[in-house]
């Protein structure tokens, strides 16, 4: 690109049906990059059907397929770099990284959060009044109101009790029939 061409792009203005269409680009670049993935992973092994390709056949597709993922991948990575910093610019997020420290840890016991339980502190987003913190939930433990729902836990001990009941009902009708039979 000429520098002409970088200053025209510089001063167009973004609008937000701008920034949708380069989240679509984005999406459909995740999944040619996908794509790319998976016929390089085919291209590791023959395929029995086709009779198999030559070792180097497979070695020239494989490459091929893994250096167009690698790029793929790079222009996500930038893309959504260029995402970021709008939104930073647009001022929907904190200009500056959030940073971990080490040194703030979660209070034990406060209101039965995740220190409560004996496990070690965790490190956790430094606070400051006017940054963003926790992913934009503030000081709600996602980790907490999780251990707080048991729908998974009973619906797999469902699961098991049937899987059990059925093994011993097999394992009874077994008997049954070897005693029949002996």
């Amino acid at each position: 690109m000429t520098a002409t061409q970088l200053i025209a792009m510089a001063s167009q203005e973004i609008t937000p049906a701008n920034r949708i269409r380069e989240l679509n680009d984005i999406s459909t670049g995740i999944a040619e990059t996908l794509r790319h993935m998976g016929q390089a992973i085919n291209a590791l092994s023959p395929n029995v059907q086709e009779g198999g390709d030559s070792m180097a056949a497979r070695k020239e597709n494989f490459d091929e397929h893994s250096t167009a993922a690698y790029a793929g991948i790079q222009a996500f990575q930038a893309k959504m770099r260029r995402q970021a910093y709008a939104l930073e610019e647009a001022g929907i997020i904190a200009p500056e990284a959030l940073n971990l420290s080490a040194t703030n840890t979660q209070q034990q016991g406060k209101g039965g959060l995740a220190g409560s339980r004996g496990s070690a502190a965790l490190p956790v987003v430094a606070a400051e009044p006017d940054r963003i913190t926790n992913g934009g939930l503030g000081h709600l433990d996602v980790g907490w109101l999780n251990s707080r729902g048991n729908k998974v836990g009973v619906e797999k001990e469902a699961e098991l009790l049937h899987e059990a009941k059925v093994l011993l009902q097999a394992e009874a009708e077994r008997k049954r029939t070897a005693g029949a039979v002996g």
